[in-house]
């Protein structure tokens, strides 16, 4: 299968200057970039529906309580 994209100058001319200085297709510099992000979006997507079961089974936590546990080695002293 084969489609066609349209992309702005300003990206096929940074395309160009990888393609040049790493001795890759454009095609391939390409096709890498859009497998990463698919599987970035995917993990994602997995992630949120996980908080969401999360949430609708109750394994939620106070307000309170994350707070306590964001402040726990956050590297901040408290003033004397």
């Amino acid at each position: 299968m084969s489609n066609t994209i349209t992309l702005p100058q300003t990206l096929i001319k940074r395309l160009e200057k990888i393609s040049t200085g790493s001795r890759r297709t454009p095609q391939a510099i390409i096709k890498q970039a859009i497998a990463d992000r698919l599987d970035y979006e995917e993990w994602l997507l997995e992630r949120v529906d996980e908080g969401i079961a999360d949430a609708d089974a109750g394994r939620t936590y106070s307000r309170e309580i994350m707070l306590k546990k964001l402040s726990i080695g956050n590297g901040r002293k408290k003033a004397a």
